[in-house]
């Protein structure tokens, strides 16, 4: 597990999200239930629906700048010469008082059914405190959990298919958004996963949940002495 910085220049995701909304994404807020939201409900805000629906409707900018991220920055750090990725990202906001996912889990339990082949990847587009971050154990079952302390430029990369995770409640005035998606290197995957997501029904198959790119495809051009390893903030 490890944070790692990218160039924000030449992958402006926090440019191109700010355009749907008409005030800071830190500012973004709702008066919408903010406790004990169940499993999916969570995804469910005004500022969910502006973005889905932006991306339902066909938003090529950013489809082009998420893949040329998972092409040029996510793929490289692996060895395999086939990366599945999930088509598109989910979205985040981690609003004060308020969780972005209320159900501390590892994406493997019963709850989320993801297959075991899957690495994780948080990238924030706002600041990460302590109170308004992902907090992760380091080891499945070490409950040692630590806050993700991060700035728009950096991610996460872990595996949180066994190791737990989850939101403390947002205590300050400004809400966090962030990205979040996963990725299977080609040695990991199994066609043969029966699985299904646990809130949109689809498969763990490309042509469903993941897109597939194959090492030719990939960019050679990512400054590794960018891709430092920042560790967690303790």
């Amino acid at each position: 597990m490890k944070i790692v910085n990218y160039d924000t220049k030449k992958y402006p995701f926090l440019n191109l999200v700010s355009d749907l909304y008409d005030c800071p994404l830190t500012k973004l807020d709702s008066h919408d239930k903010k406790e004990k939201l169940a499993l999916g409900k969570d995804t469910h805000t005004p500022f969910h629906k502006t973005f889905y629906k932006k991306i339902d409707n066909g938003w090529e900018e950013f489809e082009t700048l998420y893949r040329s991220f998972v092409k040029e920055v996510i793929f490289p750090m692996f060895e395999d010469d086939v990366l599945l990725f999930q088509t598109l990202p989910n979205i985040r906001f981690q609003r004060p008082k308020a969780k972005a996912v209320y159900l501390w889990h590892c994406d493997g339990d019963d709850d989320h059914r993801h297959p075991p082949g899957e690495i994780n990847v948080f990238l924030p587009l706002t600041k990460c405190n302590e109170s308004n971050t992902m907090w992760v154990e380091s080891i499945p079952g070490l409950g040692d959990f630590q806050p993700l302390i991060m700035d728009y430029g950096q991610f996460f990369i872990g595996y949180l298919n066994r190791c737990r995770h989850g939101n403390k409640t947002n205590e300050t005035s400004d809400t966090r958004v962030s990205f979040d998606f996963r990725v299977v290197p080609g040695f990991a995957y199994d066609e043969k996963f029966e699985g299904k997501t646990a809130t949109a029904n689809l498969e763990f198959k490309v042509g469903q949940y993941y897109d597939k790119m194959e090492r030719e495809e990939t960019s050679k051009t990512f400054n590794s002495k960018q891709n430092s390893d920042k560790g967690l903030k303790r």
